[in-house]
């Protein structure tokens, strides 16, 4: 246990770096879209971009870390996420910061495919769950957390100042990464030709897992990337007031995944999923009965974010576990496809929904609840074998 936290707690913080960059600045997009003049749909698409540049960097990072080492591909990846939110910081118009975004994604997505690799190769298949559960939680939960810190930035400084922080804790944390990850020797030298087969793992039941956690995790973020306008603009209070969101969402989450690994492990993973997928709908349902009611409360998004998160601490664990069960021999490459499907769904989904959002809730809410459904009906069999577990106590 000590040897996977010595290697998983500063792996798990470089990569809640690069989760951090997808999000820490939201606080701050009306008033640098204000600065920067620059429209609705083009600050969105700094997310976006972000999101897609990190899912399509997914699958060169695994090519580099095979045949060149781990630390050479998170090494590089850092140094590109630190002069990626340098750019950012320094753009003098939108083009620019989407530039710098585009970099930062592809920075960032090094460490999401090298990490889990490279604790595959460190420790025997048991001892690598407690190292991957670190990572996958961070991966879970930053993006959550991100934008308090962010409101707190926005509040007493600059929105730039969000960029400069990103690009001096990933270049600290170099150091101490190279010390403790060492030069790993590269899998193979020469890059194995692509198969025309699928890998034995790639299960219809495994892609339907990581589709139905894509759709669930692009609803999160998706909702992330719209909420300062919605609290700003729509409901009319500041910055503070997304940090409370935000602040009581990650509540709810972390209360809700404590019960969540309480609740499979007594009546199983099928009854965590069907309980977090219950709180979704209901989740969606207050949304859309708020937009079309019009009511501008903050209190009631407030509520209806929280039962959202509440529900991804109990289905969002349970969702990847099952997944990653289904992939059991190639964890470490089954956690890169269903990441990057989640990437890939944030950025369709940010972009889907940002022309619409001077409407304010509704198309937020229409999205979220088309994705949760999404997400829902592709894990059917989470329902039936409930049925039948239910059944046979009856008997």
């Amino acid at each position: 246990m000590l040897r996977q936290r010595r290697l998983g707690i500063p792996l798990a913080a470089l990569t809640a770096v690069g989760m951090l960059a997808s999000d820490l600045y939201l606080p701050a997009l009306p008033s640098m879209q204000a600065q920067l003049r620059a429209s609705m749909t083009a600050g969105q698409g700094t997310m976006a971009i972000f999101m897609l540049s990190l899912a399509l960097s997914q699958f060169a990072w695994g090519w580099l870390a095979d045949r060149h080492g781990d630390l050479r591909a998170i090494m590089a990846g850092t140094v590109l996420l630190a002069a990626g939110s340098v750019l950012c910081g320094l753009a003098p118009d939108m083009a620019s910061l989407l530039i710098g975004r585009l970099i930062q994604g592809l920075g960032a997505g090094a460490a999401t495919v090298a990490v889990p690799a490279l604790i595959r190769r460190r420790f025997s298949e048991a001892d690598s769950v407690g190292a991957m559960a670190l990572v996958a939680t961070v991966e879970s939960t930053v993006p959550a957390i991100g934008p308090v810190l962010g409101a707190a930035i926005v509040l007493h400084l600059d929105w730039r100042v969000s960029f400069y922080l990103i690009a001096a804790v990933a270049v600290g944390l170099l150091p101490l990464v190279s010390r403790i990850v060492g030069r790993t020797a590269p899998s193979s030298g020469i890059a194995k030709p692509l198969a025309g087969a699928q890998p034995a793992w790639m299960t219809w039941g495994f892609v339907r897992h990581a589709l139905s956690y894509a759709a669930m995790f692009g609803a999160l973020l998706m909702y992330v990337a719209s909420a300062p306008h919605l609290v700003t603009a729509w409901i009319g209070t500041g910055v503070g007031g997304f940090a409370v969101l935000q602040l009581c969402g990650v509540g709810a989450f972390m209360v809700a995944a404590a019960c969540g690994a309480k609740l499979a492990a007594r009546y199983g993973v099928e009854r965590a999923m069907l309980t977090g997928a219950g709180l979704h709908m209901l989740a969606a349902a207050m949304m859309m009965a708020q937009a079309s009611a019009g009511l501008r409360s903050l209190a009631l998004l407030i509520a209806a974010w929280a039962v959202f998160c509440a529900g991804l601490g109990l289905r969002g664990p349970s969702l990847m576990s099952r997944a990653l069960s289904l992939a059991v021999s190639n964890p470490g490459k089954a956690a890169g496809v269903v990441m990057t499907a989640a990437f890939g769904m944030t950025a369709l989904a940010t972009m889907a929904v940002a022309p619409f959002l001077t409407d304010g809730l509704l198309p937020v809410a229409f999205g979220v609840a088309i994705l949760v459904t999404l997400s829902i009906l592709l894990v059917p069999e989470a329902f039936r074998l409930h049925h039948q577990q239910h059944a046979a106590k009856q008997m």
